[in-house]
C-alpha cells in the first residue's frame, strides 16, 4: 500500500458537548458582575436610549445623583479609574489606589490621614502609603497630594530644569517666605533669585484638579451589604438606598404605539426594560442569598473584626451550599462591598484562601506570631521545630510555608532573633 493510499479522509463520529447560554442568562450574568458604580451607569444608558424610560431617585438617606448627569468635562474620578483599569498592577494595589480616589477633593488634594482609612478599610497603613505613591504616578502630575507643597513637588519631579532655588524652596517648606516680599530681606537668597524662583513656582499647577469635574459630595464606594451586630446578634440587610429606580411611562408608550405602525420598535424598548429591570432583580436577589450564608460562615469574623477569625471559604463550597455554579459566585462577589462595625472592606476578604483543611491563612500567621513570642529568646524556635508544634495540633505545614509566612510578618529567622549574651 502504498503511502497517498493511506492517506484518505475517513469520516469520524465525535460527541461534543457546547453550552449556549440564552441571551437573559447573559445578561443577567453580566449584571451580576457590575458594581454599584457599572450597575447605575447601565441603568442611565438605557434611560438615554429608551424613550419611555427614566430614572427616579431613591428615598432614603442617600439621594444625592448628581454625578450620574452628564458633566460638560471629563470627569476627573473616571480618568483615573481608567488609568487604574489599564495598569498593570496588582488587584489589590488597584482596589487600595481606588479607595484613595473617592476621598480626593475638589482641587485632588488627599487630605485624609491614611492611619484613620486604615481604620475603616481592609486596608493597611503599609498598604495605603504604596497605593498613595501609585495614586501619585497618575494624570494629572500632583494628584493625590496631601498639602500645596507636595502637589508642587511632584510636579517638579517632571521638569529636568527646574529652578535650583525654587526647588530649595520647596523641600526647605518656605513657601509661605516666597509668598511674602516682605520676609525676602530675610532670606539667603537674592532679591533677583527669588523673583526667578517665584516665576518657576508660578509655572506648576497649585489644582491639578482643575481642568477636569469634581462634584461636590460625590460617593462612589457603596456598600451592597450591610452586617448590624446588636447584641451579640447579627443580622445583614440590602443596601439599595444609592440605586435609582426605573420607571417606564406605560401611557406614553400605548398611545404612541397605537399612532405607529412600528410595533416591532416598541415592543423592543419595552422588552429591553424588562431584561434589565428582571436581570437587576436577580442581582439583588443572589447577593442577598450569597450574604446570609457568607455571614453565617463568617459569623466569629464579623461580630469580632479580627482577621485571625476568618475560615477559608472557597467559591465552589459556597456554589455547592447555595445551589448555583462556582462562575455565578465569582461574578457576585467581583467589585462588590460589604459594611460591618463602621467599616467598608471588599466581599472578597470573607472568602480567604484554604491553608490547610482546618485553618485560614490569617490564622496560620496570627499563630505563628503568638508561638514565637512566648518562645526562649536564648533558643528561638527553627522553622523545623515551629513544623513540629503545628503538627502536635493537626495542622500539616512545610518548612517552606512556614518561612513564606515568617518572612510576611517580617520575623527573622532563628539566628537573628537569638537574644546576644550579656557580658
Amino acid at each position: 500500500m502504498t503511502r497517498l493510499q493511506k492517506m484518505v479522509l475517513k469520516p469520524k463520529e465525535q460527541l461534543v458537548t457546547r453550552l449556549f447560554l440564552s441571551p437573559k442568562l447573559k445578561q443577567n450574568l453580566t449584571v451580576l458582575s457590575y458594581s454599584t458604580y457599572d450597575l447605575i451607569n447601565a441603568m442611565k444608558e438605557l434611560s438615554l436610549s429608551n424613550p419611555f424610560v427614566s430614572l427616579r431617585e431613591p428615598k432614603g438617606e442617600m439621594q444625592n445623583l448628581e454625578w450620574l448627569r452628564a458633566p460638560e468635562g471629563e470627569n476627573l474620578i473616571d480618568h483615573l479609574l481608567m488609568q487604574v483599569n489599564l495598569s498593570g498592577w496588582h488587584n489589590w494595589e488597584k482596589s487600595a489606589v481606588k479607595v484613595l480616589i473617592y476621598l480626593l477633593d475638589k482641587d485632588g488634594y488627599l487630605r485624609v490621614d491614611l492611619a484613620k482609612i486604615a481604620e475603616q478599610t481592609e486596608f493597611s497603613l503599609e498598604k495605603l502609603t504604596r497605593a498613595k505613591d501609585l495614586l501619585q504616578s497618575l494624570d494629572p502630575c500632583g494628584i493625590g497630594a496631601a498639602d500645596l507643597t507636595e502637589c508642587l513637588l511632584q510636579q517638579v519631579k517632571q521638569k529636568a530644569d527646574f529652578n535650583p532655588v525654587a526647588l530649595e524652596i520647596l523641600l526647605d517648606n518656605q513657601l509661605e517666605m516666597l509668598a511674602d516680599p516682605k520676609q525676602w530681606p530675610n532670606s539667603k537668597f537674592s532679591i533677583s533669585e527669588l523673583n526667578d524662583a517665584l516665576a518657576s513656582i508660578q509655572t506648576l499647577d497649585p489644582t491639578p484638579a482643575s481642568d477636569y469635574v469634581v462634584e461636590n459630595n460625590t460617593q462612589y464606594l457603596f456598600p451592597d451589604l450591610i452586617y448590624r451586630v446588636t447584641d451579640g446578634r447579627l443580622t445583614v440587610e440590602s443596601y439599595q438606598t444609592q440605586i435609582p429606580e426605573m420607571v417606564f411611562d406605560e401611557k406614553a408608550y400605548h398611545e404612541l404605539k397605537e399612532q405607529s405602525d412600528e410595533n416591532k420598535y416598541f415592543s423592543e424598548q419595552k422588552q429591553h426594560y424588562l431584561e434589565l429591570k428582571n436581570a437587576i432583580a436577580e442581582r439583588q436577589k443572589t447577593i442577598m442569598r450569597l450574604g446570609k450564608y457568607v455571614g453565617k460562615f463568617q459569623r466569629n469574623f464579623l461580630t469580632t473584626m479580627q482577621r485571625r477569625e476568618l475560615k477559608p471559604l472557597g467559591l465552589k463550597e459556597t456554589a455547592q451550599a447555595l445551589g448555583l455554579a462556582p462562575s455565578t459566585i465569582s461574578r457576585a462577589i467581583k467589585d462588590k462591598y460589604i459594611q460591618c462595625q463602621n467599616k467598608i472592606f471588599s466581599l472578597k476578604m470573607l472568602f480567604p484562601r484554604e491553608v490547610t483543611t482546618d485553618l485560614s491563612q490569617a490564622r496560620i500567621e496570627y499563630d505563628l506570631q503568638q508561638i514565637i513570642k512566648k518562645e526562649d529568646a536564648r533558643a528561638p524556635l527553627s522553622d523545623q521545630q515551629l513544623v513540629e508544634i503545628f503538627a502536635k495540633h493537626d495542622v500539616t505545614l512545610s518548612r517552606r510555608v512556614i518561612a513564606k509566612y515568617r518572612k510576611k510578618l517580617n520575623i527573622p529567622n532563628s539566628y537573628s532573633r537569638k537574644a546576644k549574651p550579656t557580658d
